[in-house]
Order: C-alpha cells, then sequence, then structure tokens
C-alpha cells in the first residue's frame, strides 16, 4: 500500500505532527500502533543519519509493501560545545533516559549564568524515507534559536525544548508556534517540517506511482 506511509515512532506527539503536515498535503499517515507493530530500535549510530536509517531498516523488515518514514533530531548549543548533540534523552550520562522535565531543568542548570547573547542553539533533523526495494532517501533540516533562561510555562509532551527555545526570526518560542494552524505555519517551518518540505514531492511522486 504505497498510497500509506508508516510513520516509525511510538512518540505521540511525533504523530500528531506529521499526521497534521502530510494530510495537509494529501498524504495518509499510519502509526505502528495502527498496524500492531511494536518494535524498540536502539538507537545506535553515531550520526543523525545512521539513526534514521536503522529505524527506517527496522520497520521495512515488517511492512513489504509501505513506505517507511523515519527521522532522528538533534540539538546544537552553541555555549556548551554542540551539546547534547544527538543523546538528548540521555544527555547527562550519556546512558540514562531523561524525562522532559528532567532535561528542561538540566538544560537551564548548565547554561546558569550565560547571557543571551552566547544561548545559540540549533536544531538539526535527518528524515529518511525508505521504499520497499530496501532503498533509502535522505532529507536535511535546520532551525536555529536561543535557549530562553526560564523555561515557558507551556509543555508538550515528547518535546522538552518547546518550552526553551525561542526562534528569533520568528519572534516567537518554538512551543507556541507547535500551536498554530497550519496555514498560519506556512513561512515559520520548524527543522522537522524543513526537512519534510523537501521530502514530500518525493513522497507524492512515489504515492502516483502506486
Amino acid at each position: 500500500m504505497l498510497n500509506e506511509l508508516l510513520y516509525a515512532t511510538s512518540n505521540p506527539g511525533k504523530i500528531l505532527e506529521i499526521t497534521k503536515l502530510l494530510g495537509y498535503n494529501g498524504i495518509n499517515v499510519v502509526s505502528p500502533d495502527d498496524l500492531k507493530i511494536s518494535l524498540d530500535v536502539s538507537e545506535t549510530g553515531g550520526t543523525l543519519e545512521e539513526n534514521a536509517r536503522l529505524k527506517v531498516k527496522a520497520y521495512l523488515a515488517k511492512v513489504k509493501d509501505r513506505l517507511v518514514l523515519a527521522d532522528d533530531t538533534g540539538l546544537e548549543i552553541d555555549a556548551l560545545n554542540g551539546e547534547p548533540g544527538i543523546r538528548v534523552r540521555r544527555w547527562r550520562d550519556g546512558e540514562t533516559r531523561m524525562e522532559d522535565e528532567e532535561i528542561i531543568q538540566y538544560c537551564l542548570g548548565l547554561m546558569a549564568g550565560i547571557p543571551m547573547e552566547k544561548r545559540g542553539a540549533q536544531f538539526k533533523t535527518v528524515l529518511a524515507v525508505g521504499l520497499p526495494s530496501g532503498n533509502i532517501e535522505i532529507f536535511k533540516g535546520v532551525l536555529r534559536g536561543v535557549i530562553l533562561k526560564e523555561a515557558d510555562p507551556i509543555r508538550i509532551k515528547g518535546f522538552p525544548f518547546e518550552s526553551l527555545f525561542f526562534v528569533t526570526d520568528w519572534n516567537m518560542l518554538l512551543g507556541h508556534a507547535s500551536k498554530l494552524p497550519v496555514n498560519q505555519m506556512k513561512n515559520r517551518r520548524n527543522h522537522r517540517e524543513k526537512a519534510l518540505h523537501e521530502a514530500i514531492p518525493r513522497i507524492r511522486a512515489l504515492i502516483s506511482r502506486s
């Protein structure tokens, strides 16, 4: 069913975001839960692209007749020499998984005393689209901003930095932008949306062939 795209994630926040964006573009998205698939893919890659490819390959082995979409995102904070990078969830010690609030507070603690002009950061997303043939195509997106000195009260489950990451080009907190309707986000694409914007024509072309 190449007219459906399986989004290889168990993160409900990501599923909602991608379903909304791709649905707006006429692309039907299904989740692993929809297909009764349960996979725990170890993100053992050393880069975002390696991790995205690992996830696509694991799900392609389970579904032979669908496109598979997977992504991996990292955050690079200038003043922290690019931390946390690809290890956002295991930032503290590289092993222990951290919850959203732990990540927020840990980040604020590390950046205490750093002035706003030195709090620059960027999100990077690498998106992989897997075909039943096993071929994988890669798309990328980057979003620059700054880390606030205090977390906004807004919380979006699964996205801790939406409470901290302020996009200067938009004059808006990332978490507030995420709440806007799709038609108001046309010129405010986040890192994942930028990668998707690059991928959508290719996904449409693949679907139209089916």
